[in-house]
């Protein structure tokens, strides 16, 4: 009977000390969106270069994000439309980094900047029906 006295006030202080933890861990606020993005204001040609690695990382993940599979979130995917949010609403860095992480996370290699990640389709191809057609 002492035995399980002890044990059970064990139990009780690892439950009060954990209840207490998780508390103050919900009461801590997070970070800012202001303290989380930097000081200075960025300058013209730095927003649209963000913007557009935004476009290029959330093009890049509903590209090969995306299988035809039932288990695909793919563009339904939570952290994706977030991260597409902030680029959109102006928070670049916030939004980038997030959609760096989930192609992280998902197991791909982010493309480098500056670089298309799909191949661009041939739209001004020649006519190959018809070749003997001349030009006019």
């Amino acid at each position: 009977m002492q035995l399980f006295r002890s044990v059970s006030a064990t139990a009780c202080a690892v439950v009060f000390v954990c209840s207490v933890a998780i508390d103050r861990a919900v009461a801590a606020e997070p970070p800012s969106q202001a303290a989380t993005s930097s000081a200075r204001k960025m300058s013209p040609a730095r927003t649209v270069w963000l913007k557009e690695r935004c476009a290029q990382l959330v093009a890049f993940f509903d590209y090969y994000g995306v299988s035809r599979g039932e288990n695909s979130d793919g563009p339904r995917n939570h952290t994706r439309i977030g991260a597409a949010i902030e680029c959109s609403q102006g928070d670049l860095l916030y939004g980038k980094r997030t959609i760096e992480a989930l192609i992280v996370r998902k197991a791909f290699v982010a493309p480098p900047p500056n670089r298309p990640e799909v191949e661009p389709e041939d739209i001004e191809g020649p006519d190959i029906t018809l070749p003997t057609r001349a030009e006019r």
